[in-house]
């Protein structure tokens, strides 16, 4: 995977962050909470490490959890109310960051999509070759699988 280092920000400009480290793989959501935290019928999401993310002392983020583990919490700009970034603990000292590909300008530094998860769950059909995984242990799997062969290239 290529490395990132990039400005970052929601659609208003106003939750402004950077990013700086190893994509470790993108994929597309399409459960019903991703459709409600995005306002959209999916989010297209790339995942690094928590530490490739650096967010500005009084950044003007809301973090909301919407479910129990696995405790994604989700950040929305407090100004357009638009997503971040979100951050998950896979264990103690371990956290990823999932950040929306809307709020990186730059597409050519992305890595291709992965996979769709929650394809069950989605609104509308998409047309493509990427793997469509449907259910909750299905798509779960899907990107533990996906998060740890990026840990490895």
């Amino acid at each position: 995977m290529q490395r990132m280092e990039h400005a970052c920000h929601c659609s208003c400009g106003k939750s402004a962050f950077r990013i700086a480290g190893t994509a470790l793989t993108r994929f597309v959501c399409h459960c019903t909470i991703c459709q409600d935290y995005t306002g959209d019928s999916y989010s297209d999401v790339v995942a690094l490490w928590s530490g490739a993310v650096s967010l500005p002392i009084n950044f003007p983020v809301t973090f909301k959890k919407y479910r129990p583990p696995p405790n994604v919490n989700r950040g929305q700009c407090q100004h357009c109310a638009k997503p971040v970034v979100e951050f998950m603990a896979i264990a103690p000292f371990v956290r990823l960051a999932f950040v929306p590909v809307v709020n990186i300008r730059d597409s050519q530094i992305l890595p291709q999509r992965s996979a769709h998860i929650f394809y069950d769950r989605r609104v509308k059909n998409i047309d493509d070759s990427i793997p469509k995984f449907c259910g909750y242990w299905s798509s779960e799997l899907a990107v533990t699988r996906l998060i740890i062969e990026g840990m490895f290239h």
